[in-house]
C-alpha cells in the first residue's frame, strides 16, 4: 500500500525531511504591508520573510490558509492517484483552521475519488486521515517524523494511525519567544489576554522571558526567565535531561524565527547535539513557518519530543 503524508505548513519540519521524504504541505498566504505572498517549507523565503519583518515591525500581518476546495483539488487532482492513503497532520485545531478546512474537504475528496482513479485505471479503494496533533509548530513535525519512519518500515496504514494517536498526550512542545511586544500585540488584535499588560511591562524591563508548553491543546507558562539565552538554554538542557530518560520517539525538533546559523551557536545546543548523538536521537533543525511567526514573532525558539511524561520542568 503507498501510504503519503501530508502537513500544514506551519508544522516545523526542515526543508531536508520534506525534500527526501516526499512530505505534501499545505501552503499559507501571509498579507504584509500591502502585499500577499505565498509561503510553503522553502527556507529561502522564509528567511526573507524575517528580514522584512524584523525591518518593519509591521503588528498587522495576516495569514490565510489552504482553503476546503484548495484542498479537495490537491486531493483529488494528485495525491488520490499517487498513494492509497494519507496522513494529514496539522497544527491543534484551537489555534488552526487548516484541521477545520482539510475535515470539512476529506467528505468531498471520500466521496469522490473513486470515478477520479478509476479514469486514471488506478485500482482500489482510497482513505484519508486528518489529524489534529492537539500540539503547535515542532509538534506536529514530531508525528509527521514518526509516520514517515513507520511507512518506510512497512507498517500498516491501522499501526500507524494508532501509533499517532497513542503519541498525542506524550507529545510535548514548547516556545519560548523573544519579543514580548510583538507577542502581546498580536495577541491583543486576537482578543487573547493571556500576555497581560502587567506581564509585559515587567518581562519588558527586566527582559524576562516566558517558557510555555502545550500539550494536549493546552498551552501553560512554565517557567519566566531572565534573558532569551539563558531561557532556550534552560529548554536545551531539558530536552537532554529527557533524552538521557528516554524518548518515545528517537527525534527532537527544534525550530527558530530567523537564521538557524544562530541556533547552533546558541548556549546549551551543542551539549544537546552530543547527548543526541550519543543516544542516537535525530535533531531536526528547522526554520519557523511565517504562518507560525506571525504571532509570536521574530527570534521565537520552539521544542518538541515524545516521552512518558514530561518530567517537572527544571530550570
Amino acid at each position: 500500500m503507498r501510504v503519503g503524508i501530508a502537513i500544514d505548513v506551519s508544522t516545523d519540519v526542515s526543508h531536508e525531511f520534506v525534500v527526501q521524504n516526499h512530505i505534501h504541505v499545505l501552503p499559507s498566504t501571509v498579507h504584509m504591508g500591502g502585499e500577499s505572498v505565498v509561503y510553503d517549507r522553502d527556507p529561502a523565503k522564509s528567511l526573507a520573510f524575517y528580514k522584512e519583518l524584523q525591518a518593519s515591525g509591521n503588528i498587522e500581518v495576516e495569514t490565510t490558509p489552504f482553503s476546503v476546495k484548495e484542498i479537495e483539488d490537491l486531493f483529488l487532482k494528485q495525491l488520490v492517484l499517487e498513494y492509497d492513503y494519507v496522513f494529514l497532520i496539522t497544527l491543534m485545531s484551537t489555534r488552526s483552521l487548516t484541521f477545520d478546512n482539510a475535515h470539512k474537504a476529506s467528505f468531498t475528496i471520500l466521496q469522490s475519488y473513486d470515478a477520479v482513479r478509476h479514469a486514471q485505471r488506478v485500482p482500489g479503494p482510497f482513505a484519508l486521515r486528518v489529524m489534529d496533533s492537539q500540539s503547535f509548530f515542532t509538534g506536529p513535525g514530531i508525528r509527521a517524523w514518526e509516520a514517515v519512519r513507520m511507512a518506510k518500515a512497512g507498517k500498516s496504514p491501522v499501526d500507524i494511525r494508532r501509533q499517532l494517536d497513542e503519541l498525542i498526550p506524550h507529545t510535548y512542545a514548547y516556545l519560548v519567544p523573544d519579543d514580548l511586544y510583538y507577542l502581546r500585540a498580536r495577541a491583543t488584535l486576537r482578543g487573547d489576554k493571556s500576555v497581560s499588560l502587567y506581564s509585559y511591562i515587567v518581562g519588558k524591563s527586566l527582559d524576562i522571558k516566558p517558557i510555555i508548553k502545550a500539550n494536549r491543546s493546552e498551552t501553560t507558562t512554565i517557567a519566566k526567565v531572565r534573558h532569551h539565552a539563558r531561557a532556550t538554554q534552560q529548554l536545551f538542557e531539558h530536552a537532554a535531561r529527557q533524552i538521557r530518560r528516554g524518548l518515545l520517539v528517537p527525534v527532537v525538533g527544534i525550530s527558530y524565527g530567523g537564521d538557524l546559523a544562530l541556533v547552533r551557536r546558541m548556549p546549551g545546543y551543542a551539549e544537546l547535539a552530543e547527548v543526541a548523538v550519543a543516544h542516537d536521537v535525530e535533531i531536526m533543525l528547522s526554520m519557523m513557518a511565517p504562518a507560525a511567526a506571525v504571532n509570536v514573532g521574530a527570534g521565537a525558539v520552539t521544542l518538541a519530543y515524545c516521552a512518558a511524561d514530561a518530567a517537572e520542568y527544571e530550570g
